[in-house]
């Protein structure tokens, strides 16, 4: 899926595999998520991919996205996982638009990145476009459900 952010950025966002596709038997190794990102932004192009989500982190982001498209309040306004690659941020919340922010950092930066630099999109979206991601993130998870759930 692609998030659009302002100013013509854009985040393809695609789950490839599982980090380790033939352990089935361990709650984590199981379920590490190979994620691939190919970032095009006002800090510059790259393309990422790396372990850096779980299964069950995944379904916390759609059910974030769920939850903002209907304007329900969400237990916190950034989601932030065990590997630190990747934070989703709302930093606007009006009823009609919001602004959630893609933070990258750690192995989903550039590979020159400046480590005194933070490298994010903001992107606004209505209801409906939160929707969408919900619905898109949603079809990336159907072919990665969680393996050995303890």
């Amino acid at each position: 899926m692609i998030f659009k952010g302002i100013n013509d950025q854009t985040v393809e966002f695609r789950i490839t595999n599982y980090q380790f596709p033939d352990i089935t038997d361990c709650e984590y190794d199981s379920n590490w998520l190979l994620v691939y990102l190919k970032v095009k932004c006002d800090y510059g192009n790259w393309e990422t991919i790396d372990p850096s989500l779980l299964v069950r982190d995944l379904k916390e982001i759609i059910e974030w996205f769920e939850l903002l498209s209907n304007d329900i309040e969400t237990d916190s306004d950034s989601l932030v996982f065990m590997e630190p690659n990747l934070e989703f941020e709302l930093i606007k919340n009006q009823s009609d638009l919001k602004t959630v922010r893609l933070k990258f950092d750690l192995e989903s930066r550039p590979q020159n990145a400046n480590d005194n630099k933070e490298y994010y999109v903001d992107c606004e979206m209505d209801n409906a476009e939160l929707k969408k991601v919900a619905k898109e993130l949603t079809k990336e998870l159907e072919s990665f459900p969680e393996r050995i759930i303890g």
